[in-house]
């Protein structure tokens, strides 16, 4: 493979006229435009389940209070998603979470209601904030905190019980009830967005046992989530199932006292490999020219959407272009290993080494 332009290549591209290359230019440029409102806002910068528990004189009063309050922890929650602990004991100065609460965009009621008690008005439930990814970026640069607000793709959980463990019982913890069904738990607002699988497993299964299911959930891969006991203590071994992830050992969460917290820890230990593996500190980059290798117009928005929405892509060029694939070159922070990964949650898989890379949508894991 050779980096050659894509216009000097008569074999990937046989058509003489240039208006092939027009047309396919301009709708692309459609394409483009069309998919640009999906990445307006990332969901990361919400933070749900935030509970509300207030008594004032009116019903009023006790939820905004209880909102107010809710808005200070749900930003407290968003640094801790965002940022690791180390990084936050070296920051400048203390990260304050009523600062960024500050930076709110929007609530959203999960539910809230009200309620005659003595000395007022009770209110209570949950909501979720939301808040302005520039503002809170702008914030942590300023403390010379490091981040993390890109998300992985999208995992299927997929619940195995090893020594000790009740399969259904752990199952349970990644299912719930939708209009009469049970369908698998998610959360696309975590820095690693999931969606349990339906089945739980005495054994693990390889990725023809989960193909079916993956697919109908529509997740880029599964991972397993093999819980197991030590004395009166859960863990939770995670492992991705993708075979080229060149370590497929996420990690161990625990200890537990329930399967219940066991699920909640299995996911913040998603979040914590997430965030190890992709943090970047340093300002310095890396320059690479590569190829892009796609088969229709969908792919090649996807290819350019995955490097345009990639914190770690700067000075994004396309060099040349053909209906069947494209010369880039960029920018880029942090190593090559973060880049891919970086590029592989986006649905993009980037393969190869120096002067050879090449860049693809990728297939079903």
């Amino acid at each position: 493979m050779h980096n050659l332009p894509y216009k000097g290549r008569n074999g990937r591209l046989k058509s003489g006229p240039m208006r092939q290359i027009t047309r396919f230019a301009a709708v692309v440029a459609t394409a483009l435009a069309l998919a640009g409102t999906a990445f307006a806002q990332s969901p990361v910068y919400s933070v749900k389940d935030l509970p509300i528990d207030k008594i004032a004189p009116s019903a009023a009063e006790a939820t905004n209070q209880g909102r107010a309050e809710a808005r200070v922890i749900g930003a407290q929650r968003l640094v801790e998603r965002l940022t690791l602990p180390e990084d936050r004991s070296s920051a400048r100065q203390p990260i304050d979470a009523a600062t960024i609460a500050r930076s709110y965009r929007s609530v959203q009621s999960q539910g809230e209601k009200s309620s005659s008690v003595s000395g007022g008005i009770r209110a209570t439930g949950f909501v979720t904030w939301s808040y302005r990814e520039a503002e809170v970026r702008s914030y942590l640069d300023s403390l010379g905190v490091p981040y993390v607000d890109s998300q992985s793709a999208l995992a299927m959980i997929v619940p195995v019980a090893a020594a000790g463990v009740d399969p259904a019982q752990w199952g349970a913890q990644w299912t719930t009830t939708a209009g009469g069904q049970t369908v698998g738990k998610s959360d696309d607002t975590v820095l690693t967005p999931y969606v349990g699988s339906t089945e739980g497993w005495s054994r693990r299964p390889v990725w023809m046992d989960i193909q079916e299911e993956l697919t109908r959930v529509r997740a880029d891969h599964g991972v397993i989530a093999e819980a197991y006991q030590q004395g009166a203590q859960y863990y939770v071994r995670l492992v991705d199932m993708r075979a080229n992830i060149p370590n497929p050992d996420i990690g161990v969460a625990g200890p537990f006292v329930s399967l219940q917290s066991a699920q909640a820890g299995a996911v913040m230990e998603m979040q914590r490999a997430w965030k190890a593996a992709s943090i970047v500190r340093g300002s310095g980059a890396t320059n690479l020219t590569l190829v892009a290798s796609f088969a229709d117009i969908q792919e090649w928005v996807k290819i350019r959407k995955g490097l345009e929405t990639s914190r770690l892509v700067k000075q994004l060029n396309i060099e040349s272009m053909s209906t069947a694939g494209a010369d880039i070159s960029f920018a880029y922070t942090g190593r090559p290993d973060q880049l891919a990964a970086d590029l592989r949650s986006k649905g993009v898989d980037l393969s190869g080494s120096d002067g050879n890379w090449l860049l693809r949508v990728s297939g079903p894991q």
